[in-house]
């Protein structure tokens, strides 16, 4: 899952926290300081990303075909196929 924020500060912007924090309102934010990058997101959105990383299943065709290996699976059906019937196969 890739964060995109919605806006992006620096630290010395927190003086005036109002404008970052209805940026926030919107979606994730970003604050840089010294070669750093912060991100400041409302406590729903976290809860949304935990729940959302719990869930092991695919969340679109990206995630399902990562790691994929054409190669692997075509040798696994080539066996699979090649097995012989035991009689108990059930589909």
């Amino acid at each position: 899952m890739k964060i995109e924020p919605v806006a992006s500060f620096t630290a010395s912007d927190l003086k005036q926290s109002g404008p970052i924090l209805d940026a926030a309102m919107r979606g994730v934010v970003r604050i840089r300081r010294r070669n750093e990058s912060f991100l400041l997101l409302r406590e729903a959105q976290l809860d949304r990303i935990v729940e959302e990383a719990r869930d092991p299943r695919p969340k679109d065709l990206a995630d399902l075909l990562m790691d994929y290996d054409a190669d692997d699976v075509k040798t696994r059906l080539s066996n699979w196929i090649a097995d012989t019937p035991v009689g108990r196969e059930a589909l």
